[in-house]
């Protein structure tokens, strides 16, 4: 991380604005800001369904989805949404642990790593545990592409399950 924050502004911008979004408010830490009133204003029960903000916050539909889901649904929907990424990628390394095959074990294992990785990595970005990393949440996030490769990554997990039933 250490290289790419030499050597690229944009890295760099992004550390800065992880680091404190509140020193360049109008410019690097907007976002992570934004995203972090967004998490503060949910409170536990949330502002309702509809009822949230989501147009305050730059990259809403992508980046910080998981912000303005917070906000509609507080603490209590937020937990419910890691605890269903949680269980979709246990059932995943539970379908590698099943399976017989050597590769397939080691498929399932890497598919369903990649999906937590992926999901950590964009919920550690907007509750500002680490940079905000550009990743869309999985099956959330507005992006056709991101979408497809995840779907792709359940069918290939289900394909799994499957030739391990038969």
């Amino acid at each position: 991380m250490f290289a790419a924050w030499t050597r690229f502004p944009h890295v760099q911008r992004r550390v800065a604005a992880w680091l404190d979004p509140f020193a360049d408010y109008t410019d690097t830490g907007y976002q992570v800001a934004q995203g972090l009133f967004a998490l503060g204003t949910g409170s536990l029960s949330g502002s309702g369904l509809g009822l949230g903000r989501p147009d305050l916050i730059p990259a809403a539909a992508t980046d910080f989805i998981f912000a303005a889901v917070a906000e509609e649904l507080g603490l209590a929907g937020s937990v419910v949404v890691i605890a269903a990424y949680a269980l979709l990628v246990a059932t995943g390394f539970g379908i590698s642990l099943r399976s017989r095959d050597l590769f397939r074990k080691l498929l399932g294992a890497g598919l369903s790593f990649v999906l937590g990785l992926q999901t950590i990595l964009i919920l550690a970005g907007v509750t500002r545990l680490m940079p905000v990393t550009g990743i869309t949440l999985p099956f959330m996030s507005y992006g056709g592409s991101s979408l497809l490769s995840n779907f792709l990554l359940l069918a290939m997990l289900a394909r799994i399950s499957h030739e391990e039933r038969t």
